[in-house]
């Protein structure tokens, strides 16, 4: 199943739709807040194609606070016994960077490699070279955090099982852009298998963050860090009630996701 945040992406949102849907089994589409048209073309998708799930987030939380909203509705699911500790999570960005056509041999390496995580490393030919100085910045610094050597930690395609979720929730701030460093510190220290060897090509850049954001998520990986060194866990709660379209669909199919 894939977990899509999505912000005010009407322009790009429906042609990912479209690219995801035979690729993955399920989609968790959390939208963070838009004021465009991105949760009409939701809605109207999930109509047509009750594989989709919407989790609708009247105020934006920014990127790595939906994506958290994404995860806690993937455990509402395993707590429902609808998806294992062992399927799959694809989280990806609903701008159209990311290129769902990999998704299947993603899944075929991971369970070649025999992983936990499957973070891709990006080919940088579309990037402008500041921002390929601030990723090796960034990269380096998690790698010495994490003692995990990372390739590209701020890659948003990756694929998780759905048993790192609660430990990556545990120490998850979830913080603007925070979610890359966070995932990818959590995931090592906790000793998770990890791969960051896949290169994938990008279909675009797109400028968003800013000198300021990197700050912020330099700062909050040490944060993370020490609260990983103290043992200092996040609290978080899985609804007991999130979306009953969702245990309504998979009682009338009577099946789960794989």
């Amino acid at each position: 199943m894939a977990v899509l945040p999505i912000f005010n992406e009407e322009k790009h949102l429906l042609s990912v739709l479209h690219l995801l849907r035979p690729r993955v089994d399920y989609l968790v589409c959390v939208n963070d807040g838009s004021s465009d048209g991105s949760r009409e073309i939701l809605c109207a998708f999930s109509r047509k194609d009750q594989s989709l799930f919407l989790v609708d987030l009247k105020l934006n939380s920014g990127m790595a606070g939906a994506l958290k909203q994404g995860f806690l509705f993937v455990l509402y699911l395993r707590d429902q016994g609808i998806v294992s500790n062992t399927d799959i999570v694809v989280t990806l960005d609903a701008d159209g960077q990311h290129k769902p056509e990999y998704i299947p041999e993603l899944v075929r390496y991971m369970l070649k490699k025999k992983v936990d995580v499957v973070l891709t490393k990006r080919d940088f030919s579309v990037y402008p070279r500041y921002k390929i100085w601030g990723n090796r910045f960034l990269t380096f610094t998690n790698s010495v955090l994490s003692g995990h050597r990372y390739q590209d930690v701020e890659s948003g395609l990756r694929l998780l099982q759905v048993r790192t979720l609660p430990t990556i929730l545990s120490f998850y701030t979830g913080i603007k852009y925070s979610c890359a460093q966070e995932i990818a510190l959590i995931t090592a220290r906790a000793k998770f298998r990890i791969d960051n060897q896949f290169l994938v090509k990008i279909a675009y850049y797109r400028a968003g963050t800013t000198v300021l954001d990197g700050f912020i998520v330099l700062t909050l990986s040490l944060w993370c860090f020490g609260r990983m060194l103290l043992g200092a866990k996040e609290k978080f709660e899985v609804p007991s009630e999130m979306n009953q379209k969702a245990l309504r669909y998979f009682k009338e199919k009577g099946k789960r996701p794989q």
